[in-house]
């Protein structure tokens, strides 16, 4: 799966605007960006084939022992675990951990459009090395926006229903982006920061499509408030188009403003590259 060269649309947490940034990518001819349903795919298939590979490793020996004594004719031992050859199993298990991301890849190329890849906003940190050690052509776009703005979109959307919710919320957001300040260094990542793109549109849009080597963004996606289901009722929240942010109480405020103090910022989007 080696050929495979995703780009990873991700965030230190939700409610970040990465949806936004799926929708100016698709918006060029030359990308198609999947939704999170196949992050949560890939993170459920890395976190499967991690584990079983590190329990066939300890057991290597003896699975090879046993395999050997039944293809000789001996099938008198407890041999409920049988295993045929533990590299060429875990080969097997590798290639099917990334099918699906494979036949994304061929979806869009038969569309037209070469640069391809998903969202996923909180990407898990620890699975990014091996995301890398697996598809090294991996490419990833970390979108960071201001911790109070993502905590009121995410009261807003009942992602935060009290303090611990909130103190979780945090401290994602700064693992992410404590995270992104040393990967950056050496990978291939683009740093955008969610104000800037609002604000200064022209200049983030370009830097995006000299990363990742498309054209024709339409800016005009960045006019289009959405948030939310555009057709049809989402009984989540009883109204469809755009849900507004939610006020954080005082407490909540110095909980945010404490984590961003703590977090250097500048690390992150002045790096070379970002």
């Amino acid at each position: 799966m080696r050929g495979l060269s995703p780009v990873l649309v991700t965030s230190p947490t939700v409610r970040s605007g990465t949806t936004l940034l799926q929708r100016l990518l698709c918006s060029s001819p030359d990308a198609l960006v999947y939704g999170e349903e196949i992050g949560k795919d890939l993170d459920l298939q890395l976190q499967i084939f991690s584990s079983r590979r590190l329990v066939y490793a300890h057991s290597r020996q003896r699975f090879a022992a046993s395999l050997e004594r039944v293809l000789a004719g001996d099938s008198g031992d407890w041999i409920l675990d049988l295993m045929p050859d533990v590299d060429g199993y875990l080969d097997a298990l590798h290639r099917g951990a990334f099918a699906g991301l494979d036949y994304c890849r061929q979806r869009a190329e038969q569309a037209g459009r070469p640069v391809w890849g998903f969202k996923y906003p909180g990407w898990p940190p620890h699975l990014t090395p091996q995301l890398f050690e697996h598809l090294p052509g991996t490419r990833v776009v970390f979108l960071v926006r201001d911790l109070a703005d993502t905590a009121r979109s995410a009261k807003a959307w009942g992602a935060i229903a009290d303090v611990h919710d909130l103190q979780a919320l945090c401290a994602q957001w700064a693992q992410g982006v404590a995270f992104m300040q040393h990967w950056q260094q050496e990978h291939p990542v683009l740093v955008l920061s969610f104000e800037a793109l609002l604000a200064e549109p022209a200049a983030e849009l370009a830097r995006l499509q000299d990363f990742l080597g498309v054209s024709g963004i339409d800016a005009r996606v960045l006019d289009q408030r959405i948030n939310n289901l555009t057709q049809g009722l989402d009984t989540r929240h009883g109204h469809n188009d755009y849900i507004p942010p939610a006020s954080l109480t005082a407490p909540e405020m110095a909980l945010v403003e404490a984590t961003t103090r703590a977090v250097q910022l500048n690390k992150l989007t002045a790096a070379p590259g970002s």
